[in-house]
């Protein structure tokens, strides 16, 4: 997939946000985040993507989605608070389940199928951000995206700090910028870069994560995973 293109003036989705529609449901967002959505997101509209929102509080960011991304667009909600199950627009769903849950996300790809963008807006605790990111990240397609709003909260104590290794969620994606090094960390691999990859006795080992993973982009309150699949790196001198 290729690297995210900047963001552009026309940007529909902020401008959907700013116009509002009758009846439709509140939203809260911070204004910076609709440039950053529509970087990363702008590639799946008119594709029938599937989009798994977690946080649905009102309701009104589904019907968002389902107007930027067009018809045929696939959304789904998670939230914990069973009242929301009756907030879907016409075209989305809502599951019913607390995030931090890996069973219960387990039974949502049952669902939904691998999702094409994830979007994690829920409770914002380091605990639910780090098992939601475990369960569904690795089902996110390739290509793919999965962001994570709100991460500001990995630096806050006291309720949002409730991860038993102590981890937030900060850590936890620079933790996958490591794994992205997993070929060009080693430097015994260097030796073999500057063979063509086809061309080479066996691949050099990496993860899944490494193979999947073709960029983090830290924005203020933001980390979104694009995921697409890589081949080994080489390199050459031209004159």
């Amino acid at each position: 997939m290729p690297k995210p293109p900047p963001a552009t003036a026309d940007n529909p989705l902020y401008e959907d946000f700013l116009a509002g529609a009758p009846g439709r449901p509140p939203i809260d967002r911070w204004h910076h985040y609709f440039d950053v959505y529509h970087r990363h997101f702008q590639a799946f509209r008119g594709k029938q993507p599937t989009i798994i929102e977690i946080g649905v509080q009102q309701g009104g960011s589904l019907g968002l989605w389902l107007n930027y991304f067009g018809a045929g667009a696939r959304v789904f909600g998670i939230d914990v608070d069973p009242a929301c199950a009756e907030r879907a627009p016409p075209g989305a769903r809502v599951l019913i389940g607390d995030q931090a849950d890996e069973a219960f996300l387990r039974r949502v790809l049952d669902e939904t199928g691998p999702p094409d963008i994830v979007i994690d807006d829920g409770g914002h605790t380091a605990r639910q951000q780090i098992n939601s990111f475990e369960v569904l990240y690795p089902a996110t397609k390739t290509p793919g995206v999965y962001l994570v709003e709100d991460t500001h909260t990995s630096f806050w104590t006291g309720v949002f700090a409730d991860d038993p290794q102590q981890r937030n969620f900060i850590g936890h994606a620079f933790r996958t910028v490591i794994a992205m090094h997993d070929w060009t960390a080693p430097r015994q691999n260097f030796r073999t870069f500057s063979i063509p990859p086809a061309e080479r006795p066996a691949p050099l080992a990496a993860s899944e994560t490494a193979r999947t993973t073709d960029s983090v982009c830290f924005y203020d309150s933001m980390v979104v995973f694009t995921r697409a699949r890589r081949a080994e790196p080489w390199r050459e001198t031209r004159g």
